[in-house]
């Protein structure tokens, strides 16, 4: 009995060293899986860089870490279209509206959109926000608004999805007045992770308060002047922002939001007309709302 004991005594031990074993080599494997994704991403970044006139500096901001097992917060209804009551004010008749576009300017192209199209012919813009993570390729399908919730940017399988607009609601010249982009609230601060901690304190609300919009041969800047808590409507289903009407009305009603996420700069709220884009995401902490964060183009 006690040979028994003994012999069984070692069949466990042995067992448990190949658990720890196994497990430690599929750690590896998802951390392998992980610096893969991310440097993907950094390199078609450099590729899309010109080597001509490299930057002075070295300074750059940490990058990202997109977990290939993290999950969205909330459920992926971004872009469906749910029903929705028409506001109780009687629509005016439809007058053709005036878009207000800021002054060109020459500007240096620091990206060349010809590598990112060889990789995925549905990136055609990139956007960034100093002083925070958020430096992503921005994708539009010209056939499925919602290809782009589980895809990435390669067009691989990925659950966190890639930032993206609708080809229903939105040009990919980012010349309608409301342009809105779709991202996940991933819990490790990838994508559009990291909005609502970033925008909801008034402090780097402030300090965050540009974002730029990269397309091919130009460099558009975008001055934040709102970030609240929304309900789930489809906005751009609901409003239609070619009417100076409705336009201003739904300015008007963000502008009277109330919420301990709610921030504002009145300096810049938008007049009509002006070009203005919205990043939308799950709102951590509620899933029947959403979290806008509103820029004006300056």
């Amino acid at each position: 009995m006690k040979k028994l004991l003994i012999v069984l005594s070692s069949i466990a031990l042995v067992g448990g060293i190949a658990i720890l074993i196994v497990g430690f080599r599929l750690s590896r494997e998802v951390a392998d899986n992980e610096y893969n994704l991310e440097s993907a991403l950094d390199s078609i970044k450099m590729q899309m860089t010109p080597e001509t006139e490299p930057e002075t500096t070295t300074d750059s901001e940490p990058p990202v870490s997109v977990e290939v097992t993290d999950e969205p917060e909330t459920t992926t209804d971004a872009v469906t279209e749910p029903e929705t009551t028409e506001p109780e004010t009687t629509k005016p008749e439809t007058t053709v509206p005036e878009t207000t576009v800021p002054e060109t300017t020459a500007v240096d192209q620091p990206l060349d959109f010809t590598a990112a199209m060889e990789i995925n012919p549905d990136i055609y813009a990139w956007i960034e926000i100093p002083g925070t993570v958020i430096d992503y390729p921005v994708l539009q399908s010209a056939t499925d608004d919602t290809k782009y919730l589980t895809t990435a940017y390669d067009g691989s399988y990925y659950i966190g999805g890639s930032l993206f607009t609708e080809h229903q609601y939105n040009s990919r010249d980012f010349n309608d007045r409301v342009t809105i982009i779709y991202g996940h609230t991933m819990r490790s601060g990838a994508l559009f992770g990291s909005l609502q901690e970033i925008y909801s304190d008034s402090t780097s609300f402030a300090e965050c308060s540009k974002i730029k919009i990269y397309l091919n041969n130009e460099v558009r800047t975008y001055q934040v002047f709102a970030a609240v808590p929304y309900d789930t409507s489809h906005i751009l289903y609901t409003y239609d922002f070619t009417n100076d009407y409705w336009y201003d009305n739904f300015f008007k009603s963000i502008r009277k939001i109330r919420a301990l996420e709610a921030n504002f700069d009145d300096s810049y709220f938008p007049e009509t007309g002006d070009q203005v884009i919205i990043l939308s995401t799950c709102m951590t902490g509620n899933a029947n709302m959403r979290y806008l964060v509103m820029a004006v183009r300056v």
